[in-house]
């Protein structure tokens, strides 16, 4: 219990002073006051024995009897007191009744924003060290905020910084869960550029941090390329044509080169030029491997044999797919079977060790049979397409003039290069007639050795020692690499983009980088419990779990102001444990001003 006095002036003009008993208590954690009685303005007891007073008082309602040395004064007035208090029906030993009057008709909901991504997403980052990491390099909080806000926007609602900065002001509780300041959209933009321009440093720091958290080497690293397009037709120092991985080739390209490590986390991203050459692009990659001496796996697009001899120059070991035309599958008996994860049946020939490197022959059944579908589904379109240019030749209203027939060949050819140099295409001139007389078509050499070949191909490393079965199992993980390209492209807006300026791809790019990377712990953390959802398909359930603010209006002038989180469902209460998240809605309850009804309608 305490007192508090508060004076105030009459329309006479004299000052008047009030004094009022009120007593102190918690609502979840939070402090709050309630009046016991109004003392009145006769209330004579000096200032300096207040807190004597009320002490009498709290000890006459619990029964404990006065000192007899006590002022009588003060036992006067706290006897008088403590009659007022039996006679409102205040009990000092009964429970306190924390319940609020809540005017239930006038309830409204302010705002209901996604929180579920956002906890499990800065949890992550969290893990990650990810603030220290900016703090080490001077950034201020603000910086650190909005390159959070940046990082977990790109993996909750991928887009341009423009639509992370509507998802951040219009549907995300982001800010109030970083106790951060709202930025403008031109702050985002300079943090996203800050953020490239810091790149090295912040992914290598970001992977320490990884690999001492997991506890896992760096034995293998996996490199590859892939490219996004851009909306639009103008060029720039990045933005040039070449070819796209989806086949997008009406519009420039930026080539984005990435080294994975074994585990899938990224150690390294270039933004290149959009047709860059794959092979030129290798050592750039491992200059930024800080002296690590892992195992590169490579494809047979970066694999050149000069890309090889600079690996062997490194000392690092190697393992890469043969670029030459797979020979037909050898006749002898294999020296290793064994099968593949999906129970598969693999056969490998040892092809001989020569220049510290051994090549083998791997043929997937399994592999063949889809290769065969294929081949068959194109060479019969490549033959029906000749020969409906063959029988035109003979029917009327159809084309038959020699150069018109060589340019649809031609074009045939073009349409279907993978397989059209298996065959041998002539156009027969009719004697003594512009027309065509014929097409004549008939198979190469090529068609039977392709079709021997089908399911094989040649792997090659540096490492002499090692099994057949443990190179292929080796070289399969670079799916891994496609899929990590696939999620950043499809689940963390790397592609399409929509920026022009250098500096706007390249932090754009970068950001899908270290989304996946945070994403890609999360999923990492959830296949302890045996689940294996795509980040697509954890993202589109995490995103359901919404913080309700609401508005409980308790008389004309105040109001109580409750935020919560809704209810876990299961999936994302998995997701929660996994990265160890507290499970209760995160009540926040304060009392407010109550709006004017005009401003509240408006």
């Amino acid at each position: 219990m305490f007192i508090r006095s508060q004076s105030y002036t009459l329309k006479s003009g004299k000052t008047v002073q009030t004094f009022t008993l009120l007593e102190a208590y918690r609502v979840h954690g939070n402090p709050r006051q309630r009046t016991l009685l109004n003392l009145g303005h006769n209330f004579k007891i000096p200032k300096k024995n207040w807190r004597i007073l009320t002490q009498m008082v709290e000890d006459q309602l619990r029964g404990i009897p006065p000192l007899p040395f006590e002022d009588e004064a003060l036992q006067t007035a706290s006897q008088r007191i403590v009659e007022r208090l039996h006679e409102t029906g205040y009990d000092i030993h009964a429970p306190r009744d924390d319940r609020d009057v809540i005017l239930t008709d006038e309830i409204t909901h302010e705002a209901t924003r996604t929180v579920g991504g956002e906890r499990v997403a800065l949890k992550a980052l969290q893990l990650l060290g990810f603030a220290p990491i900016l703090r080490g390099l001077k950034w201020n909080q603000n910086q650190m905020d909005w390159a959070t806000v940046l990082v977990v926007g790109r993996m909750l609602s991928p887009g341009s910084e423009a639509q992370t900065y509507d998802w951040m002001c219009d549907r995300s509780s982001i800010l109030e869960l970083l106790q951060a300041k709202c930025p403008s959209e031109r702050s985002l933009y300079d943090v996203g550029d800050l953020l490239y321009t810091n790149r090295k440093a912040i992914m290598a720091q970001l992977f320490g941090n990884t690999r001492a958290l997991l506890g896992f080497g760096e034995t293998i690293v996996f490199y590859d390329l892939t490219n996004a397009y851009f909306t639009g037709r103008q060029q720039g120092e990045l933005l040039k044509f070449g070819r796209s991985k989806e086949k997008r080739n009406n519009g420039p390209l930026v080539t984005l080169a990435v080294v994975l490590d074994a585990s899938g986390f990224p150690r390294t991203a270039n933004i290149l030029p959009g047709n860059a050459s794959e092979p030129a692009t290798l050592k750039q990659a491992i200059g930024q491997l800080n002296g690590a001496t892992p195992t590169v796996i490579m494809d047979a697009g970066i694999a050149s044999e000069a890309n090889i001899a600079y690996l062997k120059q490194q000392g690092l070991g190697w393992l890469c797919v043969e670029r030459n035309k797979t020979p037909p599958v050898p006749e002898k008996k294999p020296d290793e079977t064994f099968e593949t994860g999906t129970k598969t049946i693999v056969r490998a020939w040892k092809l001989g060790v020569k220049d510290e490197e051994l090549r083998g022959y791997l043929h997937s059944e399994a592999k063949q049979a889809v290769k065969d579908q294929i081949l068959d589904k194109k060479r019969t379109e490549f033959e029906e397409a000749i020969a409906y240019l063959n029988d035109g030749l003979s029917i009327k209203g159809r084309p038959k003039k020699l150069e018109v027939i060589q340019d649809k060949v031609a074009r045939r050819k073009e349409e279907y290069k993978n397989i059209a140099y298996q065959y041998d295409v002539n156009v027969i001139e009719k004697k003594g007639n512009p027309n065509a007389a014929r097409i004549r078509i008939h198979r190469r050499p090529a068609f039977d050795e392709c079709t021997d070949a089908s399911g094989g191909y040649i792997i090659r490393t540096s490492h002499t020692d090692w099994e057949l079965g443990e190179i292929a199992r080796t070289y399969w993980r670079l799916a891994e690499i496609e899929q990590t390209f696939r999620t950043m492209k499809s689940d963390l807006g790397l592609r399409p983009f929509f920026h022009r300026k250098k500096e706007r791809i390249e932090a754009h790019l970068f950001l899908s980088v270290l989304a996946f990377h945070t994403a890609h712990l999360i999923r990492w953390k959830l296949r302890a419990r045996e689940i294996h959802s795509s980040w697509a398909a954890i993202k589109v359930q995490l995103n359901h779990q919404h913080r309700i603010t609401t508005i409980l209006p308790q008389n004309k002038t105040h109001c109580i102001e409750l935020k919560q989180d809704a209810t876990l469902k299961p999936f994302p209460r998995e997701v929660f444990k996994s990265m160890e998240l507290k499970l209760g809605k995160n009540t926040e309850k304060k009392k407010v001003k109550r709006l004017p009804k005009k401003d509240v309608e408006m």
